[in-house]
């Protein structure tokens, strides 16, 4: 057959040569389009018989804020109707999914739709799950992503989680983050079992300390604005390398103050690997709240020696964010320095509220410190400045 190519010359194709594309393994199309959005994975129906329903077979199902965003614009979708839609894509995909992402900032669901949409996705043996939900509601997370042993990947913002059973086992789960969730089990506590885990996420959680997380291999620890954090947390975390916590010191969290600096001086203790450690300075200072003769304790406390019974011989990287100057904050730099042999950097960001003479002093009075490294830098500069 001869053809017109678009410069005007004859273009010679045979019928019956074969269409590679179209015929490349199922494995070779999905590594393609992995990073294709779903509305354009089911505009690829398109371009070859072939592929009319692929995208009922594709592993990776991404319904995004782009997604329904998109799809508001459609004639006749009312927002019931898109919960309609997810329960047709859902119900006609076949096969297993790798990832399953959904966005429900934007769509009117309830708690029995996400439970049916759930209830499927685990059923396909998803390993990486993703749900965003930035509405005032807060929805439950179902009891089915707790029965899900394939999950690798789980990332959940602004749930509900109340856990079917006192143990929750993920076998091969990776990754963990959980954001704005409020923890609410039927019992006093719960544990999960993650053997595998290596990665874990807090940002702005509440009822964290009804959780108790066994993770033997952590490495990546994330602490952020999650007040309810005690101590005992860490005891089965101590293998972790790199710990970041930043929290905000809010009337919330004032019954926990009390033990604030003992409990986290133990931080240390409980975590003995740690190569790099990120802390906001509310973790470790005592606030005004706290009587004079508490104070005293404390400061007595930190003075002595033998607060620290060993070194903390893994520790290479510490940073202090939002330093005010306080005697307590200054104590615990100095015993960071005194006792890290392999600490190499020590970054400290002063709060604006102290002025150029104050950050001189600091800066002066820890680089005369004892160091038990001598490769140790002390660094002071406000926070973001390239250093």
């Amino acid at each position: 057959m001869v053809n017109m190519n678009n410069r005007g010359t004859e273009v010679i194709v045979d019928e019956n040569e074969i269409d590679r594309i179209s015929d490349l393994p199922m494995d070779i199309l999905d590594e393609i389009f992995k990073d294709m959005s779903f509305q354009e994975l089911v505009k690829t129906c398109v371009l070859s018989k072939k592929w009319v329903h692929f995208w009922t077979m594709h592993p990776i199902l991404i319904l995004d804020w782009e997604f329904f965003e998109e799809k508001c614009g459609t004639i006749g979708l009312i927002e019931n109707g898109f919960c309609n839609m997810i329960g047709n894509i859902l119900l006609h995909h076949v096969g297993s999914l790798v990832k399953f992402f959904l966005d429900l900032s934007t769509i009117d669901c309830n708690d029995r739709d996400l439970d049916h949409w759930l209830l499927c996705v685990t059923s396909k043996r998803v390993k990486e799950l993703t749900l965003k939900n930035h509405k005032r509601k807060r929805y439950t997370l179902p009891f089915c992503v707790f029965d899900c042993p394939t999950l690798t990947y789980l990332d959940v913002t602004n749930f509900i989680v109340k856990p079917p059973s006192p143990k929750a086992l993920f076998p091969n789960l990776l990754e963990l983050t959980l954001k704005f969730i409020k923890f609410c089990p039927d019992k006093a506590n719960y544990v999960l079992n993650t053997p595998l885990l290596y990665s874990l996420t807090f940002i702005a959680c509440n009822g964290v300390h009804f959780l108790t997380i066994s993770a033997p291999r952590i490495q990546f620890l994330t602490v952020h604005d999650s007040h309810d954090i005690h101590a005992s947390f860490f005891d089965n975390l101590s293998n972790a390398r790199e710990l970041f916590m930043v929290l905000d010191v809010c009337e919330e969290s004032k019954s926990y103050e009390q033990e604030r600096f003992i409990t986290w001086s133990r931080l240390l203790y409980l975590c003995s690997n740690l190569t790099r450690l990120v802390l906001s300075n509310s973790c470790i200072q005592v606030v005004n709240t706290l009587s004079e003769e508490n104070i005293d304790e404390v400061t007595h406390y930190l003075e002595d020696p033998n607060c620290v019974d060993k070194q903390f011989e893994k520790l290479e990287f510490v940073e202090l964010r939002e330093f005010e100057g306080t005697q307590f904050e200054l104590l615990f730099l100095k015993l960071i320095l005194a006792y890290s042999p392999s600490l190499s950097r020590m970054i400290v960001e002063p709060s604006d509220e102290l002025d150029v003479a104050e950050v001189l002093n600091l800066y002066e009075e820890l680089r005369m410190s004892l160091k038990a490294s001598p490769r140790a830098k002390v660094i002071v500069a406000p926070h973001g400045q390239d250093v």
